[in-house]
């Protein structure tokens, strides 16, 4: 039954999304696509995380034919074996959770580093920033001096606004008391 999304897949393998694409391509997991979103079947899941119930498998140590002798062998130490695959089980569950808490963590330093800047680029880095405030800074100082002579500019011309102004006034006055004093 394709009911699992690779995301909830990754999840209960305790791996990443690339690692469900990897063994999907590898044929370990059967997948369906329904649009953009994969589906994977619920047994490929729990038989690669070891939720499936074990298969009893039947173990022949001789490769001769079973005799009487080996028959009566095998029903005596049937519960041994049995205790020898359940203890083997175990083992290999532990092992599977260790590889795969170790896989999780190699694709998440994987991530860091992918992610992370060598040295050399981050020096290289800092060499143009500290390059550019500089020039920033020079580019600062010109337009503080430009606003600087821009201001002393403005200033002098409203004086000489100021002054031509009055000049006008005091000219117009004079104008009109001498035409008022002919008339």
């Amino acid at each position: 039954m394709y009911n699992t999304t690779r995301q909830e897949a990754a999840e209960i393998l305790w791996v990443s999304t690339r690692s469900v694409d990897r063994y999907i391509r590898a044929g370990k997991l059967r997948s369906k696509k329904d649009g953009k979103i994969i589906y994977i079947h619920k047994s490929d899941i729990d038989n690669l995380s070891g939720a499936a119930k074990p298969q009893q498998e039947v173990i022949v140590t001789n490769k001769e034919a079973p005799t009487e002798t080996s028959v009566s062998t095998k029903t005596n130490s049937t519960g041994s074996l049995e205790r020898i695959y359940i203890d083997l089980r175990e083992e290999i569950k532990k092992k599977d959770n260790t590889i795969q808490e170790l896989a999780l963590r190699l694709w998440r330093a994987e991530e860091v580093a992918k992610n992370s800047v060598t040295l050399i680029d981050f020096k290289k880095s800092q060499f143009l920033l500290e390059e550019s405030k500089t020039f920033l800074n020079k580019e600062v100082e010109e337009l503080k001096g430009e606003k600087a002579e821009l201001t002393k500019k403005l200033k002098y011309e409203k004086q000489t606004n100021a002054i031509i102004i009055w000049f006008l006034f005091v000219l117009l006055i004079i104008t009109t008391i001498i035409w008022f004093g002919n008339v």
